[in-house]
């Protein structure tokens, strides 16, 4: 018993000893997640690299791969061989390239032949990317890389690769109404009211706001189904909301943590005989797990 304990003991002490590092040599560090492990792209991503080199930097390249979007690189790009043909990844060299150093000095990243001999990088990989994919369309669980390559000028070198993936936003749609246009409120014209809720990211927060403005019969009914007496409907952490509208919204174990939920708005159309003339818009926000947010807005007209 004593021999295995032993054993064990030993292999947990050789588990956590850290790696040496030696004070002289280039090291990339990421303060905010330290083994480099693969992250999601969010607002609030804190993306910032350290280039470190006691022995001052000679040159440091990025390596990109975007997978489709590869492509999308070779704009910043000055030097033929770096960039992305037949598949590819393009290199962003940031001392020799005039056009990838323009890039991140743009975005406040101090780059170029200015770069050389100096002891410090930091880099923002997060506005690099940003910058890259603006106004392209990303698929929902893309994965990408980039790898920073860095040389002192006593020829020592380092290489680190950040991983980055992407989970789309919540998407809000309403297969009968797909513009979201107003909806008059004809019991002889009506449509299916139902508002889909897709959350890849998985559901941490659904709301259904009703506005000002709208009529006080629809104002008083969802104040009556709302715990705090209010007019927004917290679907996540409010029982009450569905228990007062059982037969149109899901119940909040049915929609934490799960990717998708089903809105039915036809109680407006239960409600309307009651209403007088009036525009009731109702503000439905979706927040996902890594904190994505949607937001679209439902309205109904009684003429």
């Amino acid at each position: 018993m004593m021999f295995y304990l032993a054993v064990a003991l030993a292999v947990f002490a050789t588990a956590c000893k850290k790696e040496k590092v030696d004070p002289t040599k280039p090291s990339i560090t990421w303060e905010s997640n330290a083994n480099f492990g693969q992250v999601e792209l969010t607002d609030a991503l804190d993306a910032v690299v350290l280039v470190n080199a006691p022995g001052k930097i000679q040159d440091v390249k990025l390596v990109l791969n975007l997978g489709v979007n590869n492509n999308l690189v070779n704009q910043y790009i000055r030097l033929e061989p770096n960039k992305s043909k037949g598949g590819s990844n393009p290199v962003l060299d940031l001392v020799e390239d005039e056009s990838s150093a323009n890039l991140l000095g743009g975005l406040g990243m101090r780059v170029g032949k200015s770069l050389v001999g100096q002891e410090q990088l930091r880099l923002d990989l997060k506005k690099i990317l940003e910058r890259i994919l603006q106004g392209q369309p990303v698929d929902n669980n893309t994965t990408f890389t980039i790898e920073i390559r860095a040389t002192d000028q006593a020829s020592g070198n380092v290489a680190k690769t950040a991983k980055f993936h992407f989970t789309a936003a919540p998407d809000i749609s309403w297969e009968k109404n797909s513009s979201f246009g107003e909806v008059v409120l004809d019991p002889a014209a009506k449509i299916d009211c139902k508002v889909k809720v897709l959350a890849p990211g998985k559901i941490a927060n659904l709301t259904v706001k009703l506005e000002d403005g709208a009529d006080p019969i629809v104002t008083t009914f969802i104040k009556n189904r709302t715990t705090d007496g209010i007019t927004t409907m917290d679907l996540v952490n409010d029982p009450k909301v569905s228990e007062g509208l059982k037969n149109y919204f899901p119940a909040p174990a049915a929609i934490t943590g799960k990717d998708q939920a089903v809105l039915d708005f036809g109680f407006m159309y239960d409600w309307s005989y009651d209403m007088g003339a009036s525009l009731n818009t109702f503000t439905v926000t979706a927040e996902d797990q890594n904190g994505k947010e949607t937001v679209v807005q439902v309205k109904f007209r009684k003429n």
